[in-house]
């Protein structure tokens, strides 16, 4: 039995080599998929073969293939089949009754699920897709769903896609991103595939297809694979590492208990199972490479190979030496039963040996931490010794009360919700025209229509949560700002760039001092590219004087090229300027017309600048200042009126604070 379902799933990986050329990881990750009943979200530009996959797997399995082609206007019924309506008379002439009822179609019906471009779908429709996805019914209907492929293009903004929210990611197990042959350059791959496609491409004919059953028994066998501890220990040394070496929280990763103790262990068996093995061995732990594509750091997930070898090696060698100290063991006893001279001399022999081996695996345990350093440097971007170092954020005091005030901000966005006709419906409306038709009360529709008056139906009154809005970090990088302000100014970029991520909403970051500098990424400033902008803020040059007039000017100009209902800047400092107009006249100006709120972060001992309060203050900002403690770290506060508003409405030049009111102590030299 083992044999045929093997031959079978040996048949599928085969006929799809027979129709695509490349993209292995892809095949792989399919099959996991079909034996392991799970599902998997692709990535990839348009063109490079992911429908074409699930369709050639699908119809080699003889599986039942639905596909959905998603997009903004998407309706749950397009889904879960029709609606329809029911008119029963009662009984004795009473009256009538009109009920709804679902005519199940769609993914209640099929075996496999394409879901291309999923992350354009409708709120209302995409979150009870997914309830269905994970429960595996609808209502009270069981489905026959097997496994559900979900495609989407890069979530760039070239390709105006919004990523899923971590909830619905998570509900496929599976993730991967894939390139075509042109993107990656593989040049030898683009031949054959001119080769092969030069005429009319290929049908599916029947031949070669495999029994569905196959696929079923498949299912069943893989949860017989034996998981042996030595499997287990490496999977608990690599979470141990993602989570205590590299750094991998709640904020920046996505490690459910769901996903990494309920799905990875049955993923593992799926590799084992996959490769003809009714044992796990550790190398079936590269699973992980399908698992954590989009659930960690990018910088970490680039050098996931290394952590996965690093966690074997190091789990090898402490079976290896607990084999050896069992050995060890059984000599010494075997010696001990020696009489005489012989045994004293066998004692020192083997206290000898036994010191020895200690020595060894003292150094090996120094090479090997070398090596994890190694690895860990560069998952974080490189050699740390020219960067502000990632453990600062510990050093920050209150600093999880600077991101609530500034949360809240956030969130208190009047364009938070907004009427969109892919939106949720949030309550009822009459219809105002026959468009509405597609969203009005089917039983008020039906009666409408038997006795027309001039009160029409109510229809969905449907809005869609403004997930976007943009947020600018700009920090000071003069020469005032060098040493430690570098390292706490570097850990509160990195946690408000965590929380702009959770936001979902895109980031630029500039850095000033006498000059204003504009990170980009892909020529891009606005990005969702948030680990780039972590490494980058973590290495920095502190030089030069300080001068607000660029970096506000460059923030508003970025602002003005794109359309916004939520824009923020972060300005973080540790002096007054002291180049340009100090009074930043016309970029007050300017933040204020454009709705532009300026949230400020004074950093040092010496009195904040005035122009700072009236920047927050005009633009309905936060204000914080950060001051050294007594642990040597940083004290986050939010700065008290100090009757600033009050002198500057009060003073004949209305809104001009007077240069001598700002302690020169605090001015850049």
């Amino acid at each position: 039995m083992t044999a045929k379902i093997h031959g079978a799933i040996q048949g599928v990986q085969e006929r799809m080599n027979d129709f695509i050329i490349g993209h292995y990881p892809v095949k792989e990750a399919l099959l996991l998929a079909l034996i392991s009943q799970e599902h998997l979200y692709m990535q990839g530009e348009p063109g490079c073969a992911k429908t074409l996959l699930a369709e050639v797997a699908s119809d080699t399995a003889n599986l039942n293939f639905h596909f959905s082609q998603l997009h903004r206007d998407t309706r749950l019924t397009e889904l879960v089949g029709d609606v329809i309506l029911e008119k029963k008379e009662l009984p004795g002439g009473k009256g009538e009754v009109i009920r709804q009822k679902l005519m199940p179609g769609g993914v209640l019906t099929c075996e496999v699920a394409l879901l291309d471009d999923i992350c354009r779908a409708p709120g209302e429709a995409l979150n009870v897709l997914l309830g269905i996805l994970n429960e595996r019914k609808f209502l009270d209907l069981k489905i026959p769903l097997m496994t559900a492929i979900a495609t989407t293009n890069p979530t760039e903004d070239e390709y105006y896609n919004e990523p899923l929210d971590p909830a619905n990611l998570d509900r496929f197990t599976l993730q991967l991103k894939t390139q075509g042959a042109v993107t990656s350059s593989n040049w030898d791959e683009a031949r054959k595939i001119l080769d092969r496609y030069e005429g009319f491409p290929a049908e599916m004919l029947s031949e070669g297809r495999v029994s569905a059953d196959a696929l079923r028994d498949a299912f069943k066998a893989h949860k017989k694979v034996l998981l042996p501890p030595v499997v287990l220990s490496a999977y608990r040394r690599i979470l141990d590492d993602l989570r205590n070496r590299f750094g991998c929280d709640a904020g920046n990763s996505l490690l459910t208990d769901r996903t990494m103790l309920v799905k990875v262990p049955k993923l593992i068996k799926a590799m084992a199972f996959l490769h003809g093995r009714d044992t796990a061995e550790t190398e079936d732990l590269r699973v992980l490479k399908y698992i954590l594509t989009f659930r960690v750091p990018e910088n970490v997930y680039e050098n996931l190979d290394q952590i996965i070898d690093q966690a074997i090696e190091e789990n090898e060698q402490e079976q290896s030496d607990e084999e050896q100290g069992e050995q060890m063991q059984g000599l010494q006893e075997q010696e001990e039963q020696a009489a005489g001279s012989e045994e004293q001399d066998a004692e020192g022999e083997g206290e000898n040996a036994l010191i020895q081996e200690i020595l060894d695996s003292l150094q090996a345990e120094t090479q090997k931490t070398e090596s994890l350093k190694s690895v860990q440097q560069r998952a974080n971007g490189g050699d740390q010794s020219s960067k502000v170092t990632r453990s600062a954020p510990q050093q920050v005091e209150n600093l999880e009360f600077l991101l609530e005030k500034i949360r809240g901000r956030l969130e208190r966005n009047p364009a938070e919700m907004e009427m969109h006709p892919g939106g949720s419906p949030r309550s009822y409306r009459r219809m105002r025209s026959f468009e509405d038709f597609l969203d009005a009360d089917y039983v008020e529709t039906a009666i409408w229509l038997d006795r027309l008056n001039p009160t029409l139906p109510r229809s969905y009154l449907r809005k869609k949560k403004h997930m976007g809005g943009k947020v600018i970090i700009v920090r000071d990088v003069s020469q005032s700002m060098e040493g430690r302000y570098a390292r706490w100014t570097s850990s509160v970029v990195t946690k408000l760039v965590e929380m702009v991520r959770r936001k979902r909403m895109r980031v630029g970051y500039i850095e000033f001092n006498h000059v204003s500098h504009k990170y980009q990424h892909d020529g891009r400033f606005f990005t969702r590219d948030y680990d780039k902008i972590i490494d980058s803020a973590a290495n920095v040059t502190c030089s030069g004087v300080t001068n607000y007039q660029y970096p506000l000017r460059d923030a508003l100009e970025e602002f003005r090229k794109g359309r916004s209902e939520n824009k923020h800047i972060l300005f973080l400092t540790d002096g007054e300027p002291t180049q340009g107009d100090w009074l930043v006249r016309e970029e007050r100006r300017q933040a204020k017309g454009m709705g532009v709120a300026i949230h400020t972060l004074f950093i040092g001992t010496t009195e904040c600048p005035e122009i700072l309060d009236i920047l927050s203050e005009e633009t309905d900002g936060s204000r914080f200042l950060a001051t050294p403690n007594d642990k040597g770290g940083l004290l986050i506060e939010e700065r008290h009126d100090r009757g600033m508003m009050d002198r500057y409405l009060g003073r004949p030049d209305a809104g001009e604070p007077r240069r001598d009111d700002v302690s020169s102590a605090s001015r850049n030299t």
